[in-house]
């Protein structure tokens, strides 16, 4: 575990109050305020977009901040470790992309999604396309942010301190509630759904021993869920998409996810409960040449 390369070791309870309330919440509120004083966009927009992507990088930077100088530890042991950091990235991305385009075919196939109207001031079809491409970078740094605090510090953390399962599970619910706080909590299969997600890329992460190729699913279902099919990304919509669906009229909320998007969808439980099945046979799995299992950080 490579946070007990740290000199001098957080608590798990401090750290997650540092890494939410700091690195995460403090910074984001930060931002949102510069941008409401200084800026005019929306937050929708492909300005806003970046500024999430600029506010995510600080949000990495200051938990890397404190990784190296508070507990004098290599930034690089949150989980950034590991060969063919690139092609795991990647293939990631393949992977997140894929189970977002299956859970809307499904949709498409049960009738649940149509193809709606551009809005005035949103793109779509071919005059999205390099727009889309484009904020990829985006939606990297995003993902990864959340995998840093939640996969990468909170569970690495959490390990050491507390009971196996209660590591695991602690910052999936953590994770799950701040995609759900924005809607008071009103959306209970999101937040089973969320949890299912989070737990599968935990088991992912430690089993590979690195961050890298969840940081790519994660980047591959966001980036397609929000710019490749237009659906709101956690209750919250994007202006730009290459394609621009919407429930139909005749939709079923629990089915097709309604306003928060096929996060909150009966289809996501299961290709996310399926990939979970899936985590946790790989992370049970011993890897060929060794008797022992790798954790998150490890090379």
């Amino acid at each position: 575990m490579a946070a007990t390369e740290a000199r001098r070791p957080t608590r798990w309870w401090l750290a997650y109050l540092f890494s939410l309330f700091v690195a995460l919440l403090g910074v984001m509120v930060t931002m949102e305020l510069i941008r409401e004083a200084l800026f005019q966009f929306s937050v929708t927009s492909i300005p806003g977009q970046i500024f999430e992507g600029i506010t995510n990088a600080i949000t990495i930077t200051v938990l890397a901040l404190w990784v190296r100088l508070k507990e004098r530890r290599p930034v690089s042991s949150l989980g950034f470790r590991g060969r063919n950091w690139a092609y795991r990235f990647l293939a990631g991305v393949a992977i997140g992309a894929i189970m977002l385009s299956t859970v809307t075919l499904i949709l498409l196939l049960l009738g649940q999604y149509q193809a709606a109207p551009t809005a005035v001031g949103s793109l779509s079809g071919w005059a999205a396309l390099l727009p889309f491409l484009a904020l990829a970078p985006v939606w990297a740094v995003q993902s990864s942010a959340e995998e840093t605090i939640c996969r990468g510090y909170q569970v690495q953390v959490g390990a050491l301190q507390l009971s196996g399962w209660l590591a695991v599970l602690l910052p999936a619910i953590v994770f799950s509630a701040l995609h759900l706080v924005s809607g008071g909590f009103s959306q209970p299969l999101a937040g089973l759904n969320i949890v299912l997600f989070a737990l599968l890329a935990t088991l992912v992460a430690l089993r590979q021993g690195s961050l890298w190729l969840v940081c790519g699913i994660h980047t591959g279902w966001n980036w397609f869920q929000g710019n490749a099919f237009g659906f709101p990304v956690s209750d919250l919509p994007r202006d730009t998409s290459v394609f621009r669906l919407a429930p139909t009229e005749t939709a079923i909320s629990w089915l097709s996810g309604g306003a928060f998007g096929p996060e909150n969808s009966l289809i996501a439980t299961a290709i996310w409960g399926l990939a979970l099945i899936m985590a946790y046979r790989y992370f049970t799995t011993k890897p060929k040449h060794s008797t022992t299992r790798t954790t998150v950080g490890q090379p």
